[in-house]
């Protein structure tokens, strides 16, 4: 039997969130995006707040790097770019 869980993907774009309403609504992990493209200047404005905000909730996270990479080079630019 597979259990299944609701999760939310959220970026700067969903502004300040109420992350103990989000828990409560029965949400239980959040992707949040970290930035995007090749360099580390684009991070995500709110990444820190989201994650942070999350942990707090108690809600599982993971996050991701928005990409535009459509070679091997640029991807690994991203990917330095996110670490």
């Amino acid at each position: 039997m597979s259990t299944i869980y609701r999760g939310i993907d959220v970026s700067k774009w969903q502004g300040t969130i109420d992350w103990s309403k989000v828990a409560a609504d029965g949400i239980k992990f959040a992707f949040i995006r970290a930035g995007y493209g090749s360099s580390a200047s684009q991070k995500d404005s709110k990444f820190e707040s989201n994650y942070e905000g999350a942990k707090a909730a108690g809600l599982l996270v993971g996050a991701y790097w928005y990409s535009y990479a459509t070679t091997e080079a640029g991807g690994r630019a991203e990917a330095a770019a996110c670490l």
